[in-house]
């Protein structure tokens, strides 16, 4: 679905685009990390679910205006084996008292140094980087903090 159709499109874009690059930055913390009680990036491979944006619970608002609003309600990041890794988040738009669901999925491949993660997405050759801490992957994209753990 087009999360698009249902806000002002410059805006909505806009919205969704730096959700985007902040679930990449998480990718990129889970990989670079030896979470847990691993010795190295093996220990950071799995799914990664959204907890905290900011330090408030889901869902939390992305967007508002007046009553119309788009909420980001969960997200994940998963870190495969090979180094390559995928995105998911979801929003729910609110229009004219209208909700839709909408669910944004990307793929990506990382690599790691330390406790660095870098995710590169082919699709817009762009790159996300952050770092992870046991089993929490934190990425701060444009003053925004997410929280992911595993």
């Amino acid at each position: 679905m087009n999360a698009d159709a249902h806000l002002p499109a410059a805006r909505t874009k806009a919205e969704l685009t730096m959700i985007r690059r902040v679930f990449l930055a998480f990718l990129i913390f889970g990989l670079t990390a030896c979470g847990g009680d691993g010795t190295g990036p093996e220990s950071v491979i799995g799914m990664y679910i959204l907890q905290t944006i900011d330090g408030d619970p889901l869902p939390w608002v992305l967007f508002q205006i007046g009553d119309d609003k788009i909420e980001v309600t969960a997200g994940s990041v998963t870190l495969n084996e090979d180094r390559t890794c995928s995105d998911s988040i979801t929003l729910r738009s609110t229009v004219s008292e209208e909700v839709t669901t909408d669910t944004a999925t990307d793929v990506c491949t990382y690599t790691t140094n330390s406790q660095a993660i870098t995710l590169s997405y082919p699709a817009d050759n762009t790159v996300s980087s952050g770092s992870i801490i046991g089993s929490a992957l934190t990425i701060t994209d444009d003053g925004i903090i997410f929280i992911f753990r595993k």
